[in-house]
């Protein structure tokens, strides 16, 4: 049963079938008990009555006729049964009656009133000494009375009820589910129709909405979500078009210049000296194309976030080494760097972080001018190391400051792959960290990475 209609319809009916039998036997159960204890309180009332007569009668006989009206007369008793030494000697009926109890019988009913077995009646055995004259002038004496009410018509009554329930609850069975079949049907078009622009979407029609304007709030709510979802895969799509088209410029450029030079060679337009130059060029643009590969590749590896190695490693010494290294590409550049006293450690990738304070820091010696001033700053608590890289250059371009760690974005006359700052963001991703970057125009940039500290 895959269909939704199909297993709600079932699940109403089973609901329905379960409400309708648990009123249906309570109900059926609550008149049986209270007609059974109405023929009780008639038979405990009748004993009193019996007891009584019996008392008035002070020994004198009755005759079956006077027995009989004496049941008729008022009390609720159909039949009685006469006993001496438990066993039956005697019955008077009022009405057609079932045969006589046993011996056992009446010794269970002196305990009040019970069933007689195989029959739809109630009986109370009751001492009381009562004599009746038999229509053959003899005298039968009784030590104790058996009286029977019949129940028939209650349970009859009862059996009338079943009947009737049996059908009510079919009938309420069969109007619920076409009702819920119905309903459901009526709710689920609103599905049906996002189902059928779902199929549009995926045979390549992306201007179809799937929310349309009076649907239910959780339908409207699922395909706003959803319509989301298909706006998020497109520009998701764009983004992937334009990485691939980026980098296959970049890469075309350094092929161009190796196969124009391999070209060039091979029609023996070079001497000794241009062999010389060419080696030098395609060497230089092979590892360009290297790096660039390089770089992609490590951005898949982020992307497909692979758990990077994780030890316990102290930042400043990460600051450091990028702190000598500066100092040799760039002696005239003036470098800030407050080192913190006490160790500074997180856990990670040490080669992947150190990638990550080069890339910014090279971003800065590349992108502005010697006389620049590079801060680095490192701060911790018990939750979370800092690290900062400022510069008092003349900042990001308004247009790039929002888009500064995408892809191929690129800044400062459009040098480098563009790249660096996309391979910092999956880093610090990986790490369970987050980087940010604020920049105004001639305010210069800084470069904020936060990452999870361990404690000290």
């Amino acid at each position: 049963m895959t269909s939704l209609r199909a297993r709600v319809g079932a699940a109403v009916a089973g609901v329905v079938v379960l409400t309708v039998l648990v009123v249906a036997v309570a109900g059926v159960l609550l008149l049986r008990a209270y007609l059974l204890q109405r023929s009780d309180d008639a038979l405990v009332a009748a004993r009193a009555g019996v007891a009584q007569i019996a008392v008035q009668r002070d020994g004198r006989p009755f005759t079956e006729q006077a027995l009989r009206r004496t049941l008729q007369a008022g009390l609720a008793v159909d039949a009685v049964h006469l006993v001496a030494d438990g066993r039956v000697v005697a019955s008077v009926e009022a009405a057609p009656s079932a045969d006589a109890p046993t011996p056992a019988q009446v010794e269970r009913l002196r305990e009040g009133p019970g069933w007689l077995d195989g029959h739809d009646e109630r009986a109370l055995t009751v001492d009381a000494r009562v004599a009746l004259a038999t229509a053959t002038g003899d005298v039968v004496e009784a030590d104790a009375l058996v009286l029977v009410a019949d129940v028939g018509d209650d349970a009859a009554t009862v059996r009338r009820l079943v009947q009737i329930e049996l059908v009510v609850g079919g009938v309420a069975l069969a109007g619920a589910l076409a009702l819920t079949w119905w309903l459901v049907g009526r709710g689920l078009r609103p599905l049906r129709r996002m189902a059928h622009d779902a199929g549009r979407v995926a045979a390549g029609d992306r201007s179809v909405r799937l929310a349309r304007p009076g649907a239910p709030d959780e339908t409207r709510d699922l395909a706003h979500a959803l319509d989301d979802a298909l706006d998020a895969r497109a520009r998701a799509e764009a983004r992937l078009r334009d990485f691939v088209a980026d980098a296959a410029h970049d890469l075309r450029t350094p092929l161009t210049s190796v196969h124009g030079w391999a070209d060039l060679y091979l029609q023996g337009g070079l001497d000794a000296d241009g062999v010389e130059r060419a080696m030098e060029r395609i060497g230089e643009q092979t590892s360009r194309m290297r790096h660039l590969v390089d770089r992609l590749t490590l951005l898949a590896r982020l992307d497909a976030d692979v758990a990077p190695e994780r030890a316990p490693i102290d930042l400043r010494g990460l600051v450091d080494d990028v702190v000598d290294d500066v100092a040799v590409l760039e002696p005239a550049r003036r470098v800030v760097w407050a080192r913190p006293p006490e160790p500074v450690v997180v856990a990670g990738d040490r080669a992947q972080l150190a990638h990550v304070l080069a890339n910014l820091v090279g971003n800065v010696l590349r992108h502005t001018p010697e006389h620049v001033t590079l801060t680095l700053g490192l701060a911790a608590d018990d939750a979370e190391a800092e690290l900062t890289v400022r510069d008092d250059g003349p900042g990001l371009p308004p247009e790039l400051e929002g888009r500064a760690f995408e892809r191929f974005v690129r800044g400062g006359g459009g040098e480098g792959s563009g790249l660096g700052l996309a391979i910092v963001a999956g880093v610090v991703r990986t790490h369970a960290g987050h980087v940010a970057v604020e920049s105004a125009p001639g305010a210069g940039t800084t470069v904020t990475v936060r990452l999870p500290s361990l404690p000290r």
